[in-house]
């Protein structure tokens, strides 16, 4: 028997559709070391101008670096930049 992720995956799959959009998973692009784009985000837990913490579906997120600036945030979504470090999961959830 088939798990509700195994499904959801198989699903996405068979209609050509992204895993990481129909599981709710973060989608991290980086340009450089200097711009961060994060889609699926579930809340900022720190915010500096030293390290971002950021909820997300598979744990904490650390953005980690210096003159860090959220540049925009949407509900899901947010752009930051400055000159990113350090990116890593504080923890992470078996999927």
């Amino acid at each position: 028997m088939f798990s509700i992720r195994k499904k959801t995956i198989r699903s996405a799959q068979q209609l050509g559709l992204p895993e990481d959009v129909l599981l709710g998973m973060p989608r991290i692009v980086l340009r450089g070391n200097t711009s961060l784009t994060l889609e699926n985000h579930k809340g900022i837990l720190e915010y500096t101008d030293k390290r971002v913490r950021l909820r997300t579906s598979i744990g904490t997120l650390i953005i980690s670096g210096s003159a860090l600036n959220i540049v925009k945030m949407g509900r899901n979504d947010l752009m930051m930049r400055g000159r990113i470090d350090e990116i890593s999961y504080e923890t992470f959830k078996k999927l």
